[in-house]
């Protein structure tokens, strides 16, 4: 299984986040004229920054999926418990 896969949705969120960051900062410090502006370097802030955005998206959908499976569980253990009425006293 790829590293990536062992992640939840949460952690790759996270990623997600720190990626689309770092292609908002590094243009910023490009105009400022702090970082060199090449084309290489505008190119590579460019696709980190897709590449942040498609984590995050792709880590809601998991994060949504283990919300729903985990709820699911829970029904069915719930649905499997007994539920006895000691209170009647025939």
């Amino acid at each position: 299984m790829p590293p990536l896969l062992r992640l939840s949705g949460q952690q790759i969120i996270l990623i997600g986040l720190v990626m689309v960051l770092f292609g908002f900062v590094m243009p910023w410090l490009m105009v400022l004229g702090i970082v060199e502006s090449t084309i290489l370097l505008g190119l590579f802030t460019y696709a980190v920054s897709t590449a942040g955005l498609l984590l995050g998206v792709i880590g809601a959908a998991m994060w949504s999926l283990d919300k729903k499976v985990k709820d699911e569980d829970k029904d069915k253990k719930r649905d499997s418990i007994k539920y006895f009425n000691y209170d009647d006293k025939k």
